[in-house]
């Protein structure tokens, strides 16, 4: 992996959104490291990760309890990769996009990777099991500024409950709700010149006050875990700012399933920390 890297250095991790059959199969291929992961993914999981991740079909990858820990499982492959290739010696920061945020812990050493990925699991079936009376959607909205995209969501909320769960970007939001008014963004934005309107593959309403049950059973199983402070900085889905304890971090992993992700203060702050290069681990370049 012959890049020159710039330090300070940032790492980013993605989350729920990214999954797609063939996903890490080139790291498998080419790393040993990853060779290790993926088959270490497995005894733990008790899962066929290879298979879903490298073949799918789509239709069983995208099952909230499977993509996540898939997605996980490529995301450390890349980590370790990263690791044995450049070291640590330059990161100052990681973050990770929602589901990416256990694996920015695990990376810094707050729990073990193995725990991580069991946990991811549990969190999957927890969010299905949220919305088995009353599924719900994302739509992803690019080209209009947060001003308009909060007007289609006040206009599209006639039709169900709709909320921002997402602000990636300055020109990039992502809404989340019931899938009417789902549908009638998708509708909205489009008729208002935006660039891009994509329902997401994600059959729930994730980052919305819909989630909360899934939140305060989540928080059950967060309480029988024991954390660690990590190693690095990790920057909070919901302020962009470092997470001071650890019980600050169990809020977050708590309250993050119900608050939006705001991504684009994340980043805002690693230039504040005087970050120069982000380097994403995982399948795809959405942060990067």
């Amino acid at each position: 992996m012959g890049v020159d890297l710039k330090g300070p250095i940032a790492l980013l991790f993605p989350g729920q959104g990214v999954q797609k059959p063939g996903m890490g199969r080139n790291l498998y291929e080419r790393y040993p490291a990853a060779r290790r992961v993926f088959e270490r993914a497995e005894e733990v999981l008790d899962m066929p990760v290879r298979r879903l991740c490298f073949e799918g079909p789509a239709e069983e990858l995208n099952r909230t309890e499977v993509l996540q820990p898939c997605v996980m499982t490529c995301c450390w492959a890349a980590y370790e990769i990263y690791r044995e290739s450049y070291g640590l010696e330059q990161v100052r920061v990681m973050a990770g996009h929602s589901l990416g945020e256990f694996t920015a812990l695990a990376a810094a050493g707050s729990i073990s990777w193995e725990t991580a990925l069991l946990l991811v699991r549990e969190r999957g079936r927890i969010m299905a099991d949220a919305i088995t009376d009353r599924p719900g959607g994302m739509i992803a909205i690019v080209g209009l500024d947060e001003a308009e995209v909060e007007r289609i969501r006040a206009e599209a909320s006639a039709l169900g409950r709709l909320f921002m769960a997402n602000r990636n970007a300055d020109n990039q939001f992502v809404l989340s709700g019931d899938v009417p008014a789902v549908q009638e963004a998708e509708v909205l934005a489009l008729a208002a010149g935006a660039r891009r309107a994509l329902i997401l593959t994600i059959p729930l309403p994730a980052h919305s006050p819909l989630m909360d049950s899934a939140s305060r059973a989540f928080k059950a199983v967060l309480d029988r875990l024991a954390f660690a402070m990590p190693a690095y900085p990790i920057l909070a889905n919901a302020s962009g700012e470092v997470i001071a304890s650890v019980d600050g971090l169990r809020q977050e992993l708590t309250n993050h399933l119900l608050r939006p992700v705001d991504w684009a203060r994340t980043m805002v702050q690693m230039r504040k920390m005087q970050v120069k290069t982000v380097v994403e681990l995982g399948p795809g370049r959405v942060l990067a």
